[in-house]
């Protein structure tokens, strides 16, 4: 379940959560899974915690997309702290279809905040699924998007495009220096994970992570783990691993702050 440092690119990086996704195809599994990981950020000192998940890919077993919305919300709020959902689109999955998870999760506005999408950037662009980022917007829930992990720059420039608040990574994006404009004149908050960064191969080695020169230049920051499992890490590690390469614990302490600042719940 954990997928190896030498993965060649994001595609290949996306495959090791195939077997954790097998198993949560029950609501009680669902249900288990969703406290237990608010029990183990309890364990770090994490206090508000929001959690991304793809519904659609847990009907194996004849669930319908309310039920497994509701099964993870049940154990978020049987977590020991303040968790709220993301929901995630996949790309390769149809812009109809997402359409319709968009409308179902509006349904639980409140307990789902975000509206996100993810999956295999560099063969299934962002652009026909905004009416489903429509949708939700409609809904009353907050945009983020997966984007910049591969595949060219101009990926982020196409989330932006859809009027998200967040992006979840944005690395390579960070390449071109109109982007990185564009993302901190707009106020848009990249939520960083280094090591599934590094994995999927964004960045060649954690030392040409951008994230220290992009919260040196005005870009508002959080510092995540994308999933703790497959990335096999932990918030704490993920900041060990940043104050490695440089930054200082005051700039530490304000991706904290801009993660506060930017959580949608």
């Amino acid at each position: 379940m954990v997928a190896p440092d030498d993965c060649h690119s994001q595609a290949e990086y996306i495959t090791y959560f195939d077997d954790a996704i097998a198993v949560m195809q029950t609501e009680a599994a669902l249900e288990r899974i969703a406290r237990e990981l608010c029990e183990d950020s309890a364990a770090e000192n994490v206090d508000y915690l929001e959690v991304r998940w793809a519904p659609r890919l847990h009907l194996r077993g004849g669930l319908a997309m309310e039920r497994v919305i509701q099964a993870v919300l049940t154990g978020l709020e049987a977590g020991p702290i303040q968790a709220m959902a993301i929901v995630c689109a996949m790309r390769q999955h149809s812009p109809e279809e997402n359409v319709e998870l968009a409308q179902v999760a509006g349904r639980f506005a409140g307990k789902v905040v975000g509206f996100d999408l993810a999956g295999d950037e560099v063969l299934y662009p962002a652009a026909p699924h905004a009416p489903a980022f429509a949708a939700a917007r409609a809904a009353g829930l907050h945009l983020t998007c997966h984007a910049g992990e591969a595949g060219d720059p101009s990926n982020v420039e196409d989330a932006l495009r859809l009027g998200v608040e967040r992006i979840a990574h944005g690395v390579i994006g960070a390449r071109e220096p109109r982007i990185v404009e564009q993302i901190r004149d707009e106020g848009v908050v990249l939520d960083m994970c280094p090591t599934a960064n590094w994995k999927c191969k964004a960045v060649q080695t954690l030392a040409e992570h951008p994230l220290p020169a992009l919260v040196r230049s005005g870009v508002r920051c959080t510092i995540s783990t994308d999933s703790r499992t497959v990335a096999d890490t932990t918030l704490s590690h993920e900041y060990d691993l940043m104050s490695a390469a440089g930054m200082t614990d005051d700039e530490l302490r304000r991706c904290n702050e801009s993660a506060y600042a930017a959580k949608f719940g």
